[in-house]
């Protein structure tokens, strides 16, 4: 079981999707971490991109009721993301790994995982595992 899981775009996105081809694994790993009472953690900066998506492929009113949901369920935190977190992303991340041209919000993602201890992410960006975490499902 997985005490913690870090909730990226690309597979939380696909979770939430049925008609997303990678949906059966996607969901899969997120009902069952949220069956388990495992912590989900994401950031804002992913929020936001989830928010985006979720307007562009759905509509407005999906959007913020995704966003409703998301507040409105303990099960899951969202690490918002200061001028202090966002420093020390780009001096470990995207300072060290500048051949590998990881985006800011994944830089902040590998962050908040290695300063909360959490080794585990719902995602299909490779660039998870180049940071050296492992990815579900």
């Amino acid at each position: 079981m997985i005490a913690a899981l870090f909730l990226d775009t690309s597979a939380w996105l696909a979770a939430l999707n049925p008609r997303d081809h990678r949906h059966a694994p996607a969901a899969r790993t997120y009902q069952s971490s949220v069956a388990a009472h495992a912590l989900l953690l994401t950031t804002n900066l992913v929020v936001a991109e989830m928010h985006s998506l979720l307007t562009l492929e759905r509509d407005t009113g999906a959007a913020v009721r995704y966003l409703d949901q998301l507040y409105d369920d303990p099960s899951h935190e969202v690490v918002w993301v200061t001028r202090d977190l966002e420093r020390r992303a780009v001096d470990r991340w995207l300072r060290t790994f500048a051949e590998h041209a990881f985006s800011l919000a994944d830089a902040v993602s590998f962050q908040v995982m290695r300063e909360r201890g959490v080794h585990t992410a719902l995602a299909f960006d490779r660039h998870f595992a180049v940071a050296g975490f492992r990815m579900a499902p």
